[in-house]
């Protein structure tokens, strides 16, 4: 900022000596007149005004009003009033203006000569010069013990400051609000209490909440999952083991696929357990159908494998725990055919045989006795009998495939519950 310097010379004007003495032709001594008065003091110079260096109220760079406004234009932010925009403006005080010079003293008047002959009159004394006014006092700059960068302070000079703050005026500023205080946050309501339910068309009253449902299903028979396996001890029937997925391995495809994935880790408690893929369309091996390598994918269960390892399956024994066969909640997404098999070990020969069922319902109850072998056909094979039951290792669940078109589908499976009559 440019200051303005005036020079102010000091005039000093001197008074006029006395006159000449009296003539040589009187004669005798006469006395000397008297002296002549001294000249008057100068006055002093009035001492010059300050320069102005107070900030307006409302104006850019300045304090805001009481009420946390500003000048049209300006905005209130840590109780100054900034542009909204840019960093246009000056943080520094302007200069006072210099004070005016003192008057010069009059002169002092001459003193009246003697009369003649006598002695020279003495001179009137100079007169003092007035003393040269005080100039006045350069007005004050802005404040320097305000930290740069900081909040109400200049900003650095590459308009820069501290934290989170904003230079706009070139003033360091927050934005979270203007001058005045944040008002406190009202607190809030609190909920109206739910009314109580009234009876059966009470007025007002939100409906009772129902009771949980049992974990046990309603005789606590119903099967439940870890991490997807029943695990040893967690029934009365002695049943342990994991559900798992697999495929033809000729094109046909589900999700999850146990054989690739990590399979019904989020399966806890009574399910659901739910897949869905594609059976592969069945392909002629030259003689005939290959049902043999086109069969389709299938979600299975292990009765009795306590480890939970591949191939590790054995026999469960159903009668020792009066187990007749099995209910489950099923839930059919698609429209393609979901087939129920129980998987049997034939004590005789080793081969595993299976016993079947379409299901049509959505809660189905499958007795041993009800599942045929050869279901498919229009006259099935033989019914599971209570003493082959005690030779089943799992239950399997599979969409048939067809020669005409690959088969999507899409279903779930919870609430697996042994049957005891």
């Amino acid at each position: 900022m440019n200051r303005m310097i005036v020079v102010c010379g000091l005039v000093a004007a001197l008074g006029c000596g006395g006159s000449k003495g009296g003539d040589k032709t009187g004669t005798g001594e006469g006395g000397g007149d008297a002296a002549g008065t001294a000249g008057t003091a100068g006055t002093m110079g009035a001492a010059g005004s300050g320069g102005s260096g107070a900030c307006v109220t409302g104006a850019e760079s300045c304090a805001c009003y009481g009420n946390g406004t500003c000048d049209v234009g300006l905005q209130c932010l840590s109780h100054l009033c900034v542009s909204p925009t840019g960093t246009g403006g000056s943080a520094v005080g302007t200069a006072g203006t210099t004070g005016n010079g003192g008057t010069t003293g009059s002169a002092g008047t001459t003193g009246a000569g003697g009369s003649a002959a006598g002695t020279s009159g003495t001179a009137g004394t100079t007169g003092i010069a007035g003393a040269t006014g005080t100039a006045g006092t350069t007005g004050s700059g802005g404040t320097g013990a305000c930290a740069i960068g900081s909040e109400g302070c200049a900003c650095y000079g590459n308009d820069t400051c501290n934290g989170s703050l904003r230079c706009l005026s070139h003033l360091c500023v927050s934005l979270g609000g203007t001058g005045g205080t944040t008002g406190t946050a009202g607190t809030t309501g609190s909920a109206g209490t739910t009314g109580t339910g009234g009876g059966a068309a009470g007025r007002g009253g939100t409906t009772g909440s129902g009771g949980t449902t049992g974990t046990g299903g309603g005789a606590g028979n119903t099967l439940l999952f870890t991490a997807g396996v029943v695990t040893p001890g967690s029934n009365t029937f002695g049943i342990s083991g994991g559900i798992y997925s697999f495929t033809d391995g000729a094109g046909s495809t589900i999700t999850p696929d146990c054989s690739t994935d990590t399979c019904f880790g989020d399966v806890t408690g009574v399910g659901p357990i739910c897949v869905a893929g594609t059976g592969a369309r069945v392909l002629s091996n030259g003689v005939s159908y290959d049902y043999a390598t086109y069969w389709g994918s299938a979600l299975a269960m292990d009765l009795n494998n306590p480890t939970n390892a591949a191939m590790a399956q054995m026999a469960y024994k159903a009668s020792d725990h009066g187990v007749t066969g099995f209910q489950f909640t099923f839930q059919n997404k698609a429209s393609s055919t979901v087939r129920l098999s129980y998987k049997v070990r034939d004590p005789g020969t080793s081969a595993l045989l299976e016993y079947c069922l379409d299901l049509t319902t959505s809660t189905s109850t499958v007795h041993f006795t009800d599942a045929h072998q050869s279901c498919y056909l229009p006259t099935p094979g033989p019914a599971l009998t209570a003493a082959m039951a005690d030779h089943i290792e799992g239950i399997q669940w599979q969409v048939p495939t067809n020669i005409a078109a690959a088969t999507p589908f899409s279903y779930c499976i919870s609430n697996l519950t042994p049957i005891t009559q």
